[in-house]
C-alpha cells in the first residue's frame, strides 16, 4: 500500500477526524494536541505551568484525569471576553469606540452608523500581488459582532491611498476560535491601558 492510501485508511473516512497516537504528548486537560504556543490550540488552558506533557497512553490510563477539572468550553469563553471588554468599556464610560457609518445615507439624512471596537482589522493588499482581503471585525457597544469593511479611495489624488470604513448594519456569527479570544483579550487590555 502506498503511504497516501496507508494515510487515507489510517483515516478511514474522508470527513473523519484522524486518530492521536499512543505515543503523541497531548494537553493534560483536554488530551488532544497543545499546538506550539504556551496555550492549549483545543482547549485554550495555559500550559506554562506543566513540567512534562503526558503522551496520549499516559493520559488514556484510567484514573489518570480523575483530579482534571474540565475546560471551559471555547464559546463561553469568547462569550466572557465579550462581556470584560465591555466592563472594561463601562469603567472609562464607553470612551475608545469608533464611529462606523453602516449603508447609504438617505434622502436628505445621514448615514445610519455603528459605535464599537475594532476587534480585527480588515486584512489587504490592494498594491502587491497576491491581492488579498479579508475583513474585519467590529464589537459594537451592545454586544454584538459586525463585519468591518474597507474600501480604497482617493485615486489620483494627494492623499491615496485612503481606506474607509464601514460596519454591517447586520450582527455576524462569528465562530469561537482561540483567534477570536485572544483579539477581545487584546482589545479589553487596551481599554484598561487607557483608563
Amino acid at each position: 500500500m502506498s503511504p497516501a492510501g496507508a494515510a487515507h485508511a489510517a483515516l478511514g473516512r474522508p470527513d473523519s477526524i484522524r486518530p492521536v497516537e499512543p505515543t503523541t504528548r497531548v494537553c493534560p486537560f483536554c488530551g488532544e494536541p497543545p499546538g506550539e504556543g504556551v496555550f492549549c490550540a483545543t482547549c485554550g488552558r495555559n500550559l506554562a505551568a506543566v513540567e512534562r506533557l503526558p503522551t496520549r497512553a499516559e493520559w488514556e490510563a484510567p484514573g489518570a484525569g480523575e483530579d482534571r477539572a474540565p475546560a471551559p468550553d471555547l464559546a463561553a469563553r469568547c462569550g466572557q471576553a465579550v462581556l470584560d471588554v465591555l466592563a472594561a468599556a463601562d469603567a472609562r464610560g464607553s470612551t475608545g469606540a469608533a464611529t462606523f457609518p453602516t449603508g447609504k445615507p438617505g434622502m436628505f439624512r445621514r448615514a445610519p452608523e455603528l459605535r464599537g471596537w475594532v476587534v480585527r482589522p480588515v486584512d489587504r493588499e490592494d498594491f502587491e500581488e497576491p491581492r488579498r482581503y479579508e475583513p474585519g471585525l467590529v464589537l459594537a457597544v451592545d454586544g454584538r459582532l459586525h463585519q468591518l469593511d474597507s474600501e480604497l479611495r482617493g485615486w489620483g489624488q494627494r492623499d491615496f491611498p485612503r481606506y474607509e470604513h464601514t460596519a454591517s448594519p447586520e450582527p455576524v456569527e462569528e465562530p469561537p476560535s482561540e483567534r477570536l479570544l485572544a483579539e477581545l483579550k487584546a482589545v479589553k487590555g487596551m481599554l484598561a491601558a487607557d483608563a
